[in-house]
């Protein structure tokens, strides 16, 4: 047992998780504190993305029908992603608060870890980041994003292991293609159980 684990001997995951979570999800400890263990999730500069036991977490964790974030649903922005990409579109980070039934107001600061939960479930299946159809509002005609949204997607491909390269923009201009040629392999062959 970690050292860490083991200061939190008889503690619970939130969502489940064992007390020595690879994921670092939040534990709560007898007394009712919320504590985060480490991750052994790779961290930006990590050179591979998930693999073995630590994929089967992301698996048991980020499964259908529970949420990254309180209220935001991976099952419900995945569907609203898949349907955009079939359509060759993009979506805005207040349609995926729709799509998971909260106001924007509500979903703003759980939208980044929601996201970024989406992307290591994507990736530990060998999709591309399917977040990466999910832009600003002034960039949803468009798709080209700037400022703190594209380096907030850039930070999220390299904590999955991802290169990004000198230019975060060129790095989501061919995401984005990914994820487009990716809907339109089996449009009804990638969903939440694959």
């Amino acid at each position: 047992m970690s050292e860490a684990a083991a200061a939190l001997s008889g503690s619970r995951g939130v969502v489940g998780c064992p007390a020595e979570c690879p994921l670092g999800c939040p534990v709560q400890d007898d007394a009712g504190r919320l504590r985060r263990l480490p991750s052994a999730i790779p961290d930006p500069g990590g050179a591979t993305p998930p693999t073995g036991g630590v994929a089967e977490t992301v698996e048991r964790h980020l499964s259908p029908g529970r949420g990254s974030g309180e209220g935001l649903r991976l099952e419900a922005t995945f569907a609203l992603i898949r349907s955009a990409a079939a359509a060759r579109r993009f979506v805005s980070y207040g349609e995926v608060a729709a799509a998971n039934g909260l106001p924007w107001n509500a979903a703003r600061r759980r939208m980044d870890p929601h996201l970024y939960d989406l992307c290591r479930w994507a990736t530990a299946r060998g999709w591309p980041l399917l977040s990466a159809l999910v832009v600003d509002k002034p960039s949803v005609g468009h798709g080209a994003m700037r400022g703190r949204p594209l380096i907030g997607f850039a930070r999220a491909a390299e904590r999955c292991g991802r290169i990004v390269g000198p230019d975060a923009a060129i790095f989501l201009a061919e995401e984005q293609r990914r994820v487009f040629e990716w809907a339109a392999e089996e449009p009804f062959a990638h969903d939440l159980h694959d």
